[in-house]
């Protein structure tokens, strides 16, 4: 048959093929497992965020690759065995010994046989997680700041005589020291022209 007498159903990928296409080039991770922890297979995306081949994952299992001590591991499975499906966060242990946070999604599922089958797709979020920690590093630096301008508003006890600065447990201060307490501020020094006039009243004002 001519390609040109291709109809749309001919030109379509069979089933197989396009879950082989998926499973091989997907970004995200994919294990076919047993609800009770063995995996069957794994593709090569899964292989990169375990940091393991093919036959590495299929011989530790989920026990191998889960964080066991993670208490959300225990929820997630109760809720797939609960509603056949699973979504939220864990953390898996790569080859080196490193924890790896990654989101999981799992759904049970049958084959024409009647076996009892799940799929589980991971993705890597160690990225997304710096990223957000960084956000609420700054976040709470910029609160210790606003914390900070805050001490200075309002009414300063301050002497009359020498410009000292009283702080809330009665101690006195000079106004620079507060100031770079309280702030972030650091003082440079000169001298103004009316000082200038008064302390060297001899020399040019130029």
């Amino acid at each position: 048959m001519s390609p040109s007498h291709l109809t749309e159903t001919d030109a379509r990928p069979s089933d197989e093929t396009l879950y082989q296409l998926l499973f091989h080039h997907g970004f995200d991770g994919l294990m076919l497992t047993v609800p009770s922890g063995a995996i069957l297979d794994a593709n090569p995306a899964a292989c990169r965020i375990m940091g393991r081949t093919r036959e590495e994952i299929l011989q530790e299992g989920r026990d191998g690759l889960i964080d066991s001590t993670d208490a959300r591991l225990q929820d997630l499975i109760a809720e797939r065995e609960r509603t056949g499906k699973a979504h939220g966060e864990l953390r898996v242990r790569r080859k080196d010994g490193s924890v790896l946070p990654v989101e999981l999604s799992s759904v049970v599922f049958h084959t024409p046989e009647g076996e009892k089958r799940t799929c589980i797709i991971i993705r890597d979020v160690s990225e997304r997680k710096a990223a957000e920690a960084e956000r609420d590093r700054l976040i709470a630096e910029l609160q210790q700041a606003l914390e900070r301008v805050r001490s200075l508003s309002g009414l300063l006890p301050m002497c009359a005589a020498c410009r000292k600065i009283r702080d809330d447990a009665g101690k006195w201060h000079d106004l620079e020291s507060y100031i770079r307490i309280h702030t972030e501020t650091q003082f440079s020094h000169g001298i103004c022209l009316e000082c200038r006039q008064k302390l060297y009243p001899g020399h040019s004002h130029d």
